[in-house]
């Protein structure tokens, strides 16, 4: 009979089958750890994922705004006793027991009433000399004004000049030391005080305004004849054309002045040619306005006056201030009456070296 248990049997293949099965179980197990370790790079926490649990009063500082609220009227509270009981002792004198003490009596206002009374009286005595000295001045004025026209009609006697000088003049413009210069000039003086006005000082009005057409508004300028005529005639001329376009708004320099210049026109304002020449040497006159008492005066370089203007364009500039350093150096022949307002405002538009921030231009110029 056979017998199976007679067949050998060899080792080699029992150990295959568990060396198989090992290496199965470490694969398996390397696929377990791959697939754990992928999922905790992949988790996420809870905890952070939520916003935390905050006290809103706390963040919100409302309780220390109650405490800040209560220690203010603490604080007011104290004040007000404070100058209670400063009262208090100003009313007493610094006395503690007031009201047992004598009664407080109150002070009289009849010393401060005659200390005012006084003043009063004074400042009547010092009008009534001020009154006394204006018309002690005032006769002073007639008796030289009769002497005057005396000697003015005894020397239109012995000449028989119209009108010798403009010292003549009945008005207060030919008492000007200016027009000594002008004796023994034959000169066509206008007799009327308002057509004296007219030539010797004429008012010319300038609309300034923004290039983006904002008006800023009108400066009137009072011309003052015997300083440049020339350039007053100019100045008159072309207010009295309406030619704006002949003006030009060229720096300001804050401080200082504003500066523009003129083109002289060939033409007057009939239309005719006109045989003024700004480039030659011209009369002026630096006594005239002065420029450390007055702000806002219309002037041109003295340089221009005895070289003649470049080019034949006038040169001008208004000053923001009293400049007496301008003094002798610069020819004032006109100075605003009226809208020095404007000129402050242009002011605000110049830089330290002159260059204008805004553009600003003369819109308008008419003759009063």
């Amino acid at each position: 009979m056979f017998d199976r248990s007679l067949i050998p049997t060899g080792g080699s293949s029992v150990s295959r089958v568990s060396t198989f099965t090992e290496r199965h179980h470490r694969r398996v197990q390397l696929s377990r750890n791959k697939l754990y370790l992928q999922r905790l790079s992949r988790a996420t926490s809870l905890v952070h994922t939520q916003p935390p649990l905050m006290n809103v009063k706390t963040q919100s500082g409302f309780d220390v705004l109650h405490e800040d609220a209560r220690i203010f009227l603490e604080r007011t509270n104290a004040n007000v006793r404070l100058l209670l009981n400063l009262s208090k002792i100003k009313r007493t004198k610094g006395t503690i027991d007031f009201a047992e003490g004598p009664p407080v009596v109150p002070q009289s206002a009849l010393p401060q009433m005659l200390r005012r009374l006084d003043r009063v009286q004074r400042h009547n005595l010092w009008l009534g000399l001020r009154l006394m000295r204006i018309h002690e001045r005032k006769r002073e004025g007639d008796q030289r004004k009769r002497e005057g026209e005396k000697r003015t009609s005894e020397q239109s006697q012995s000449s028989n000049l119209r009108c010798s000088s403009v010292m003549t003049n009945r008005s207060a413009l030919g008492e000007n030391e200016v027009f000594n210069k002008y004796i023994g000039w034959d000169l066509d003086m206008p007799n009327e005080y308002l057509e004296l006005m007219r030539l010797l000082r004429p008012r010319i009005v300038l609309h300034f305004g923004l290039m983006d057409g904002r008006p800023l508004g009108q400066v009137v300028v009072q011309l003052f004849t015997e300083a440049a005529p020339l350039v007053v005639l100019q100045f008159v001329r072309t207010c009295l054309g309406q030619r704006s376009h002949e003006f030009a708004v060229r720096r300001i320099f804050p401080r200082l002045w504003v500066e523009g210049y003129l083109l002289s026109s060939c033409k007057n304002s009939l239309g005719e040619a006109s045989s003024l020449s700004y480039r030659d040497p011209m009369e002026f006159d630096t006594r005239v306005v002065s420029h450390a008492r007055y702000g806002c005066v219309l002037s041109c370089a003295k340089e221009y006056c005895v070289h003649g203007f470049p080019g034949g364009a006038i040169n001008f500039s208004i000053s923001f201030k009293p400049l007496p350093v301008a003094r002798g150096q610069r020819v004032g022949f006109g100075r605003v009456i009226r809208g020095d307002k404007v000129i402050e405002a242009m002011e605000a538009h110049g830089t330290k070296n002159g260059k204008i921030s805004r553009p600003l231009l003369i819109t308008h110029c008419e003759l009063l």
